[in-house]
């Protein structure tokens, strides 16, 4: 298995590095500094393994991968965001995946846990992480003044909110975000429940 997931963070270095070569020539500097994040946060699962000693699942490293490339690179950097309504329902579903992994990684270091408890530590801290993005999110955007959180008054994202929704655009955003990312929490943890047990 650590061969495959290493040809396949290969590979995506590869691709990224190559599309930076192209976005150089198209003097495009946010999708090669995109592209160039992307590629130093492929190396976050080996820093946590060699400095705590914490180890990701296969299908837990697969996605991390996945989401970093889809929210940095794809979605920040070619607008994915804008392009697709649903890019970021999909990314908080699968995020919500990955924290019950990192989740299910820490309870590993506590000895004589019961599947029960792996699982409630790792739904409760799924769904802490997930506020904590939320929150950077908000951060970002009132020092920076982005549109992470779809709050400004003339979006060009606003395809992520109903026409028929009564609240404003940013809170529709940022609930629509937590209740997937707690579905896609809650989902792993019922397949983990089976696996574990």
């Amino acid at each position: 298995m650590n061969n495959i997931i290493n040809l396949y963070i290969n590979l995506i270095r590869i691709i990224l590095i190559v599309l930076s070569a192209y976005h150089i020539k198209k003097r495009n500097l946010k999708a090669v500094l995109s592209a160039a994040a992307v590629v130093g946060l492929t190396f976050l699962p080996y820093a946590l393994e060699r400095v705590m000693d914490i180890q990701l699942d296969f299908l837990g490293r697969v996605l991390y991968i996945a989401i970093i490339v889809m929210t940095v690179y794809l979605g920040s950097s070619l607008k994915y965001y804008d392009k697709y309504y649903w890019w970021d329902i999909v990314i908080h579903f699968l995020s919500g995946i990955v924290f019950v992994s990192f989740g299910i990684a820490l309870s590993k270091k506590a000895a004589d846990l019961s599947s029960f408890s792996i699982l409630l530590f790792s739904f409760t801290l799924s769904v802490t992480l997930h506020v904590i993005w939320e929150v950077l999110e908000y951060i970002v955007d009132c020092m920076f003044h982005t549109d992470n959180q779809r709050w400004q008054k003339v979006s060009a994202s606003n395809n992520h909110v109903s026409e028929s929704a009564i609240q404003p655009a940013g809170l529709v955003d940022t609930m629509n975000d937590t209740l997937v990312c707690i579905a896609g929490t809650a989902v792993s943890c019922v397949i983990w429940w089976f696996v574990l047990t």
